[in-house]
């Protein structure tokens, strides 16, 4: 009887965590919908439109890296904003202004990409008036969370990619920080 009971409960505690799991995957597949929704809408009025009425961001772009698929660029690299995508560091330039425009996303899901980015590789990067600008990756490099330089603005339109180092790591709490440094450069040049 207690061998029993116990099987159950076993099954049902495992039941219970596979439901779970998939209600996140559903949650998250269902969020990029949303938030490629708000995104065509601000493409048509140039106004930010949140992804749900509760939502304490607005996508800013549309990012390719490579060949990758699209992803979605959320305003503010907040915690929350990052379990939905990458997201844009408040208080950097804007795409197309000289300094750095500086996006963060987690390694494990929608910047695990970054880990195959190559020099010279092409990055482009849409913003809300639906110009697309033009990135070629000119170094990656891995840095300790409190070297902080690579933020600093210069003369130059830059964008930096940002995601926690070793991709492969099991456990969060990195130390370690993977760069994706590039420069922007005329759509003429994209495939010189």
């Amino acid at each position: 009887m207690c061998v029993s009971l116990a099987m159950i409960l076993l099954l049902l505690s495992g039941l219970a965590m596979v439901v779970k799991g998939g209600y996140m995957q559903a949650k998250a597949m269902f969020a990029q919908y949303l938030i490629e929704d708000a995104w065509n809408k601000s493409l048509q009025d140039k106004h930010p439109h949140k992804p749900w009425f509760w939502a304490d961001t607005h996508p800013v772009g549309k990012l390719w890296i490579g060949d990758n698929p699209p992803l979605y660029v959320l305003a503010g690299a907040s915690g929350r904003n990052l379990a939905f995508g990458p997201a844009q560091m408040m208080g950097r330039a804007k795409p197309g202004e000289a300094g750095n425009t500086v996006i963060a996303g987690h390694r494990d899901t929608h910047f695990a990409v970054l880990a195959y980015a190559r020099r010279g590789q092409m990055i482009r990067l849409q913003t809300m008036d639906g110009e697309v600008h033009f990135y070629r990756i000119r170094a990656t490099r891995i840095v300790h969370e409190s070297q902080t330089q690579w933020l600093t603005s210069g003369d130059e339109s830059l964008l930096t990619l940002v995601t926690c180092y070793p991709f492969n790591a099991l456990t969060g709490g990195a130390t370690l920080r993977f760069l994706v440094e590039a420069e922007e450069v005329a759509p003429l040049q994209q495939s010189a």
